[in-house]
């Protein structure tokens, strides 16, 4: 009976401790350079990590649940590269949108000061024009109409 239950807490302590040995962390985080880290010891203090489960795959195991994890590893790896590539992409069409403004910005502000100054000008024949009162008034309200969409 004593040999029985010997037997018994081994087998109970070996299977615990296999159990633990199985189990493991992987740790993720971004880098300064704005790389993923995957690392089974977490980053230095200050850092925001992400700790996840993994299972170490175990020698009894069969080949297609040891790839389970890999997979989702991968599956991880290429979702935050796509989240990046498409935050640099909103990044650079922002860019582009704001540089787009501030030359119209520019252009409003430019023909603003143009109407409140100028009553006539020459065109590029060289033929000299002139706007009535209620025609500059006209292109002055639309001007400033044009700044404040533009410049604000």
């Amino acid at each position: 009976m004593r040999t029985v239950s010997i037997v018994l807490a081994s087998l109970l302590l070996s299977l615990f401790m296999l159990g633990n040995s199985v189990a493991s962390s992987t740790y993720k985080w971004v880098d300064s350079n704005g790389n993923v880290v995957y690392s089974q010891h977490p980053p230095a203090e200050g850092i925001k990590y992400e700790r996840i489960k993994t299972i170490s795959p175990s020698r009894s195991s069969s080949k297609s649940s040891s790839s389970t994890p890999a997979l989702s590893a991968r599956e991880s790896i290429m979702k935050d590269q796509a989240v990046r590539e498409e935050n640099e992409l909103v990044k650079k069409e922002m860019d582009k949108n704001n540089a787009e403004r501030a030359q119209n910005c520019k252009v409003a502000r430019d023909r603003l000061r143009f109407y409140q100054v100028q009553r006539r000008w020459k065109d590029k024949d060289g033929n000299i024009q002139s706007l009535s009162d209620e025609e500059r008034m006209k292109k002055l309200e639309e001007a400033k109409q044009q700044v404040t969409d533009y410049c604000s």
